[in-house]
């Protein structure tokens, strides 16, 4: 079959699945059960979107051999492939950063808004906060009134992230968790706004200075259930943990395609604002087919794993097809 050939039969698929997608997101973004709904109602419910039962509100059900995101972060320049905010750790550890930003507006298509305040964020920041959300896969989200928080270690989390425990990556994740920490969203989509005062909150207990941090330090993490909101119907994705650990404009990628349910050709140059790619626009044309020669290695996911990808002769164009949408 032709590479035409081919396009053509993806998007005639594709315009069913548009048109589902288009009736999930008329339904309210998190759904409504009854205090006393039976485990089948809340499973079948809780596999497509975010519920709330009584005064419980949960996310979205996902593997454990995934994590979850909204679409809205995944499809956007909100948590970006460049590598640079890394390097003000020490300075953020120290309380000496002073890089936050207010009402920004994030690189995102044209049928979204997304606004951000607090400090920039960067592809470990969303493997991160992924890993916070996944503590809240099988328990209820916290109310915006209560305090509660979900108590865990760094060395926990370190493992959890899929990640070894050492210092430095003790210091990462806490310097993370105090960006993700400082970070408000607000996102307008099919004419729907959802505002997100605050990511998550976080505690330290431990010695608080680089000497002292320990594998057993305790971390307790807190998400609210205003970040259900982002969690309706077809406007979240479960990513394989392997490529969810992507880094880079390799993780970017990954995790950006993932969240698709078919392929469509898309300028390079926005590609190159979605991904917040910090180089020139000719270094990331070198830059992208580097990273989707990479997802097209047999190791990668298949909900990651690029099948082909062809540029447009003029080169402004580029069309990626994933192994999952030619199965």
């Amino acid at each position: 079959m032709t590479v035409i050939g081919a396009a053509k039969q993806l998007l005639d698929i594709a315009d069913g699945l548009e048109r589902r997608k288009k009736k999930a997101l008329e339904q309210p973004a998190v759904a409504e059960l009854p205090a006393n709904a039976t485990a089948d109602e809340i499973h079948h419910s809780r596999r497509r979107q975010a519920t709330r039962m009584g005064s419980d509100v949960y996310l979205p059900g996902w593997s454990a051999s995934a994590r979850a995101l909204p679409n809205a972060f995944l499809r956007s320049a909100l948590f970006s492939a460049g590598r640079s905010v890394q390097t003000d750790n020490a300075n953020l550890l120290a309380g000496r950063s002073t890089c936050l930003a207010a009402e920004e507006k994030i690189a995102t298509f044209k049928n979204t808004t997304v606004m951000s305040s607090g400090y920039g964020l960067c592809q470990f920041d969303r493997l991160v906060y992924s890993t916070c959300l996944d503590y809240y896969r099988e328990v209820p989200l916290c109310p915006e009134e209560s305090l509660l928080y979900e108590r865990t270690t760094f060395y926990e989390f370190a493992r959890r992230m899929g990640n070894k425990y050492s210092a430095k990556t003790h210091r990462a994740i806490r310097a993370s968790l105090l960006r993700l920490s400082f970070a408000q969203v607000r996102v307008r989509h099919e004419r729907m706004d959802i505002e997100v005062p605050k990511l998550l909150s976080v505690k330290f207990e431990d010695g608080g200075s680089v000497e002292d941090f320990k594998g057993s330090d305790v971390l307790l993490l807190r998400v609210t259930a205003s970040v259900a909101e982002l969690f309706g119907a077809g406007s979240w994705t479960a990513v394989d943990n392997e490529a969810a650990r992507y880094d880079g404009l390799r993780g970017w990628l990954a995790n950006f395609y993932a969240g698709h349910a078919h392929p469509k050709p898309l300028s390079v140059e926005l590609l190159h604002r979605l991904s917040g790619y910090e180089s020139n626009k000719r270094n990331f044309r070198v830059g992208l087919v580097r990273a989707l020669e990479r997802l097209k290695d047999l190791d990668t996911p298949a909900c990651s794993r690029v099948a082909s990808y062809h540029f447009s002769e003029d080169g402004t164009t580029i069309y990626v097809v994933r192994s999952a949408w030619v199965a």
